[in-house]
C-alpha cells in the first residue's frame, strides 16, 4: 500500500459507523432554557438528527422533567442516543413523519448541526414547519459559522481540507455565515426571537482534541470528551469567559450561531 492510500481520508465515508466526539451545545442549552423550560418544565422537545444524545443527556440533567424524542438516521448513533432521550426514532424525518402522523405537540423543536448536512434545506425547513405537531414549537437552531476567524486564516492560506468533523466536516453539504443563516429561516417562514453563538478559540484546537479522544471514539465512546474531568474543568470555568469574548463579534468569533426562532404566523 502506498503512502497516500495510507493515510487516513476523512472523504471516506464507510470507513467509521459514527466519527463524531459530541459534547452539548451551550448556547442551544441556554436558549432552551431561556425561552422553553423556565416556562414549561415538563416540555417536549423534537430533537431532529440528535446523534449519540449529548443535547438531550444535558438537558435531562437541566430539567429532569423534559422529555425528548430524538430522530437519528444512524444505526451506531441512533442506539446511544436511547441512553439519553425519552425516546429515540432510527430513520429519516419522513419515515419519523409517516410513522407519527398524530404525534402529541412539541413546545421546542431542536436541529443542532443539521442544515449544513442537508443537500435542499430550504425545502427540509419547509417539510418540519407543516408537520402539526412543530405547528407552534420554538425553534433553536444551530449551524457551524463559515466566517470564523480561523476559517478566514486557512483560506487566506489557501488551505481547505476536509476533516472528521467540525466546520469542515466531511459530509457538509452547505456553508452558512450568520446572516445567510438568518435569511435562510426568514425565507422559511420563521421570525427570530433570539441569537447565541458558541465559541471559536478552544475550537480552533479541535483537530487536537481529536486526536487525543479518537481511541475512544473507535471503540463507540462518542461522549468521552463530555465525560472527561478537563472538559468539565473548560466547561466550568474558561468557556464562560470565552463565550463572552465571542458574543462581542459572533460573525467573527463564533464557532456555531444559534437562532432561537417561531413561525411568522405564530408571532403576528
Amino acid at each position: 500500500m502506498s503512502g497516500a492510500q495510507a493515510k487516513e481520508f476523512p472523504l471516506d465515508l464507510a470507513r467509521t459507523a459514527y466519527s463524531y466526539v459530541e459534547r452539548p451545545n451551550p448556547a442551544i442549552q441556554a436558549l432552551l432554557a431561556r425561552h422553553v423550560t423556565a416556562r414549561v418544565p415538563r416540555a417536549r422537545v423534537l430533537d431532529v438528527g440528535c446523534g449519540c444524545g449529548a443535547n438531550a443527556q444535558a438537558l435531562g440533567e437541566r430539567a429532569p422533567g423534559v422529555e425528548v424524542v430524538g430522530i437519528e438516521p444512524n444505526p451506531r448513533a441512533a442506539e446511544l442516543a436511547r441512553r439519553a432521550c425519552f425516546q429515540v426514532f432510527q430513520g429519516t424525518l419522513d419515515d419519523w413523519a409517516h410513522a407519527n402522523e398524530h404525534a402529541a405537540p412539541f413546545d421546542a423543536i431542536v436541529l443542532s448541526d443539521v442544515l449544513e448536512h442537508v443537500a435542499d434545506p430550504i425545502s427540509f425547513v419547509r417539510q418540519i414547519a407543516a408537520l402539526p405537531a412543530v405547528r407552534r414549537a420554538l425553534w433553536i437552531v444551530s449551524v457551524p459559522n463559515y466566517a470564523v476567524w480561523y476559517n478566514r486564516l486557512r483560506t487566506m492560506f489557501g488551505r481547505q481540507e476536509y476533516a472528521w468533523s467540525g466546520l469542515w466536516d466531511r459530509t457538509h453539504l452547505r456553508f452558512f455565515t450568520r446572516r445567510t443563516a438568518r435569511e435562510l429561516l426568514e425565507y422559511c417562514g420563521l421570525t427570530i426571537v433570539d441569537s447565541s453563538c458558541t465559541p471559536s478559540i478552544v475550537q480552533s484546537a479541535a483537530p487536537l482534541l481529536r486526536k487525543a479522544f479518537d481511541k475512544d471514539v473507535r471503540q463507540g465512546e462518542h461522549l468521552a470528551l463530555a465525560e472527561s474531568g478537563p472538559y468539565k474543568v473548560y466547561r466550568d470555568v474558561v468557556e464562560p469567559v470565552e463565550s463572552r469574548v465571542c458574543e462581542l463579534w459572533p460573525e467573527l468569533l463564533g464557532f456555531q450561531v444559534v437562532f432561537a426562532a417561531r413561525r411568522l404566523a405564530d408571532v403576528a
